[in-house]
């Protein structure tokens, strides 16, 4: 299993924030979800048809007073199960305060343990000279501190998944492809991905759920090889939850699917 594995429903929620950049601007009204709201997903891997379930990503929105100003803590948490651990222990945490209304990050923090990697980022957004002052730190490493230049539109993984909840797919039309500006590690990505239309998916304990699905390409390298696409399945409605991902990985697949939630905005429409 590759050191990424739990870390990919992250990387395949920030894929459904996919009208970031439609007319060149990031103004929305954050009416999708509010403090109180807890989502946990059930992260599965399978090798020669043989699925496990390994361990879980949560994600939780909070009031927190930061910085001057009431914003929301969104945290994003992945950690693998006891019984996976001496196989391959992960404990991840990201996490982001932003303003609650346009969403626009303030403070991103990361602290993850992978397999025995470690690695801390802290960005300070809205630095002189439209930059984000970043921290890196390794275990038993130094404190190391860059500035990286920003594009409008640009966000930390955690605060792109939010941001994409608020936006308006009514006029996505299937097979059309767009780009999102992620910033990860010291690095921006253009991440692209494509709207494939509306369908239900069918989850166990759950029931049929009206959602919009999409096909995130990626880039090969030691997670995926060449031609790999992620899957995400949103709920068609004002939440606009991810409820469901699969992927094929160099070695094996993934998948994650929802496993509880609660204070969402609007009750979820189950069939």
């Amino acid at each position: 299993m590759t050191r990424l594995t739990l870390a990919i429903p992250f990387i395949a929620l920030l894929g459904t924030s996919t009208f970031a950049q439609q007319n060149g601007t990031c103004s929305i009204t954050n009416r999708a979800f509010g403090a109180g709201e807890q989502v946990c997903y059930e992260v599965s891997y399978t090798w020669f048809l043989i699925w496990t379930d390994v361990g879980e990503a949560c994600f939780s929105v909070d009031a927190d007073n930061r910085f001057g100003k009431t914003l929301l803590h969104l945290k994003a948490t992945g950690k693998s199960y006891f019984f996976y651990d001496w196989f391959f222990k992960v404990r991840d945490l990201y996490e982001s305060w932003v303003d609650p209304v346009t969403l626009t990050p303030y403070y991103f923090n990361r602290n993850i343990y992978e397999g025995g990697f470690t690695k801390e980022n802290e960005y300070w957004f809205g630095q002189p000279n439209r930059s984000v002052k970043i921290r890196v730190r390794r275990r038993g490493g130094p404190n190391r501190y860059v500035s990286l230049k920003v594009t409008p539109c640009t966000f930390d993984v955690v605060t792109a998944i939010y941001f994409t909840r608020c936006l308006d797919f009514s006029s996505a039309k299937s097979g059309a492809a767009y780009p999102v500006t992620v910033l990860m590690d010291e690095e921006i990505y253009a991440v692209k991905y494509r709207y494939l239309g509306k369908g239900n998916v069918k989850l166990s304990g759950f029931g049929s759920i009206a959602c919009l699905k999409f096909q995130i390409d990626v880039v090969a390298g030691d997670i995926f090889s060449q031609g790999q696409k992620i899957y995400v399945w949103v709920t068609d409605d004002i939440n606009k939850l991810p409820v469901y991902i699969e992927s094929p990985i160099r070695v094996g697949s993934i998948r994650a699917r929802i496993k509880n939630f609660s204070g969402l905005k609007k009750t979820l429409q189950l069939k």
